[in-house]
């Protein structure tokens, strides 16, 4: 039987739970040829509700749609490379008269694409050393978006990450070739919200108020627990409301990990019990377990007062002032300047993240899954 709590991969309708809201809001700031920022903690399940969007009828049937996700790139060259290879993926299936009006606009990658006889199509086998002039093909793949036979709408998936390029003025590139499109739309998405409130809200950068935003929260316990427990009666299954409650309630809704929990109960807990709370742990125990190496890795590359700054927040939950006098003395850290800097350390390495509250920053560790381990290890 297929496990319907789908942790990898697209997420069949059936099993997308809720974001009624967030779909409809995104697909109304589309049709209006808005911009959109997209940011949540990850694995909030901010990369379903865009492929979820991108399969709604009217944007399905209007635009040309492509996903990127470029948290592995560390370069111009990298983010060139990662938006041509989707262009030209979701083109494939689109016919040769598509897909061949795409690859003559690339003029300076034309010497590098190989040729499928059986296909009769040309194929796309660029590598990073082919890409010579990044500026050059950035500006021949925005020239395709702008001239495509319909609208188009590109996400593109940690956004952020281009605040760490090494090029000069990235942001102020991309901001004067996407002010100038009228034909294609842009969802920038990201997890590391302190960067994109400083790229999107800062009146100094390039891209200072250009995008619709909207954060992704978790979904309402009691949607999610009411989907949970008619997902599994569909698939001829049964756990108790309790235990729901407990998976939501363990990870206060965040999306991935209380899938993860349901996804690995559903797998290795006998068919024929009703899947109750001491399952849930027991689960939860055999992640965490799974984990051990991974976490303990994760540890290891930390130096001593970033390790016992993560191990702090970790035990505190939801933090707030990391840096006062009663926080370090209370965790016997260094001082307030050693926690701080630690801080940036652990923001920089997304191992923390923090939502703002007025003006008071409440820091967590990013990784739920990490947050149970230190608490257990530490």
């Amino acid at each position: 039987m297929e496990n319907p709590f789908y942790i990898t991969g697209i997420i069949p309708e059936p099993y997308f739970c809720d974001r009624e809201n967030e779909t409809s809001w995104m697909v109304r700031t589309l049709e209006n040829k808005a911009h959109i920022l997209l940011s949540s903690p990850r694995r909030m399940g901010k990369t379903q509700l865009i492929r979820h969007v991108f399969a709604q009828p009217s944007i399905k049937d209007n635009y040309h749609t492509f996903y990127t996700d470029i948290y592995p790139t560390t370069s111009l060259n990298e983010f060139v490379l990662f938006l041509s290879k989707e262009i030209y993926s979701v083109l494939v299936p689109k016919g040769k008269t598509v897909l061949n009006r795409f690859l003559a606009g690339l003029h300076s990658l034309a010497g590098s694409f190989g040729y499928d006889p059986v296909s009769n199509t040309p194929t796309f086998n660029i590598k990073l050393g082919d890409i010579h002039s990044p500026e050059l093909t950035l500006e021949e793949i925005f020239s395709y978006l702008e001239q495509a036979d319909k609208p188009c709408i590109f996400a593109i998936d940690e956004f952020q990450q281009i605040a760490n390029y090494p090029e000069k003025n990235i942001e102020a590139t991309l901001r004067t070739h996407i002010q100038k499109m009228n034909n294609c739309l842009f969802i920038y998405a990201g997890s590391n919200r302190h960067i994109l409130e400083n790229m999107f809200n800062s009146s100094a950068k390039p891209f200072y108020n250009s995008a619709e935003q909207i954060y992704l929260d978790s979904i309402p316990k009691n949607i999610y627990t009411t989907f949970a427990e008619e997902v599994f009666e569909k698939n001829a299954r049964t756990i108790a409301p309790e235990a729901a409650s407990l998976a939501y309630d363990l990870f206060e809704g965040h999306t991935y990990y209380v899938h993860n929990v349901l996804h690995n109960a559903f797998a290795y807990i006998d068919t024929e019990k009703t899947i109750d709370e001491a399952d849930i742990l027991h689960t939860l125990d055999d992640i965490l377990e799974d984990k051990y190496h991974t976490f303990a890795s994760v540890m290891n590359q930390l130096n001593y007062q970033q390790k016992e700054t993560l191990v702090a927040i970790a035990k505190e939950g939801k933090t707030i002032g990391v840096t006062s006098v009663a926080f370090v003395k209370k965790h016997a850290l260094k001082s307030p300047s050693s926690v701080q800097f630690a801080i940036s350390i652990l923001l920089e390495k997304q191992l923390i993240t923090y939502q703002s509250e007025g003006r008071t920053k409440v820091y967590s560790i990013a990784d739920k899954f990490l947050e149970m381990w230190i608490r257990r290890t530490y």
